[in-house]
Order: structure tokens, then sequence, then C-alpha cells
């Protein structure tokens, strides 16, 4: 009686530990599942957001707008076709059938990191535009009309311009096309930061 019982109990306690091991495989599948589509989204999400960044510098190597460093076109255009290779057009893979492949292929994903593409591109795109801003600073003359002093172009005020602008005078700061005589502080232009006082740079 004994012996049955215990054989019985045995018997139990080996379709309890089946049991356990068969439901562990869908938990460990649904995990790695879970975690495969979190690298699928992050990696979509860098290649969206390094898609909309290559729109941008196209648009501004477009636009032609005058550089003070003609490098800066050249720098962007080179960091753009190397994004365009190496993440716009990177493939997102499609989930693998079993457990094992799945983990593999998470593995690869976590390996994948476009941080440094993005972030090369977007110090590229600054590049050109501080560039262009330096040569308006360089080309815009600060001049006197109807006893206003500002930026004029055809006698019309440029109130479109904010930013440094120089003449005979010194170099000034502009808001609106008008030198800005109230304003006293720094300001970010160019790449650079310049220190006001009562709208002159120091």
């Amino acid at each position: 009686m004994k012996n049955r019982v215990l054989v019985v109990l045995l018997t139990i306690c080996l379709m309890v530990g089946a049991l356990a091991g068969c439901k562990s495989m869908p938990d460990e599948l649904a995990d790695a599942v879970a975690t495969f589509t979190e690298q699928v989204t992050r990696i979509t999400d860098q290649t969206a957001e390094a898609g909309e960044l290559v729109t941008k510098a196209e648009e501004l190597i477009a636009s032609k707008k005058p550089v003070a460093d003609a490098t800066t076109l050249s720098k962007l255009q080179s960091v753009v076709e190397e994004v365009k290779e190496n993440v716009v057009n990177f493939e997102i893979p499609k989930r693998p059938a079993s457990l094992n492949a799945i983990n593999e292929k998470i593995e690869e994903l976590k390996s994948t990191d476009f941080t440094e593409y993005i972030d090369k591109l977007k110090n590229a795109i600054q590049g050109v535009v501080n560039s262009q801003e330096e040569y308006e600073m360089n080309d815009t003359l600060v001049t006197k009309v109807d006893g206003v002093w500002g930026v004029y172009e055809d006698g019309k005020l440029v109130d479109s311009y904010t930013g440094i602008a120089t003449n005979e005078n010194g170099t000034w700061y502009i808001k609106d096309g008008k030198v800005d005589f109230s304003f006293s502080g720094s300001v970010d232009f160019a790449g650079k930061t310049f220190q006001v006082t009562n709208g002159r740079v120091k």
C-alpha cells in the first residue's frame, strides 16, 4: 500500500514538473518576443530620426545660401551619404520563429546603435547653419535711415533679420532689423557667444 502511495506521489511530482517545464517555455518565448520588439522599436525610431535629419540637411544644401566656410557644405554632404547608406537604408529584421533564433537576433540588435551617426549629422547641419550666419554677419552692414540704425536692403528695413552685424563704428546686436540699444547680455550667433552692452558687441 505504501509503495502504491509512493508511486502515485512520484507520478504527481513528475507531472507537475513537466507542466511547469511546459509553462516556462511560452513565458520565455513571450519575454524574448517583447525584448525583440523593444529593440526593433528603438532602431526604427533612430532610422526615422535620421531620415528627418537627412531631409533637413538636403534642404539646407539645396537652399544654396552662402556660407563663410565652404568646407562645412562638403562635410555635410559626406555625412548625409554616410547616414543614408548605414542608417536610413538599414533593413529592420523580421522576427524569427524559434526562441534560439530570436535570442540571437536580439543580441545583434542590441549591438546596433545609430546614435553616433545621428549626432554626427546634427553637428554637420549646425556647422552649415553657423557658417551661413557668419557669412550674413560679415556681409551685413548697419546703416542709418530716417534716424533709425539697422539693416536695410534697397532702403527698406530687413525686419526678418535678428543677429549680429557691423559697420565702421563697430559690431552690433540686431533685433528685427534694428540695432537694439536697450539690450545687454550674451547672444549666440554663428557658433559663437557675443557679449553685448547697450546693443554694442564688446
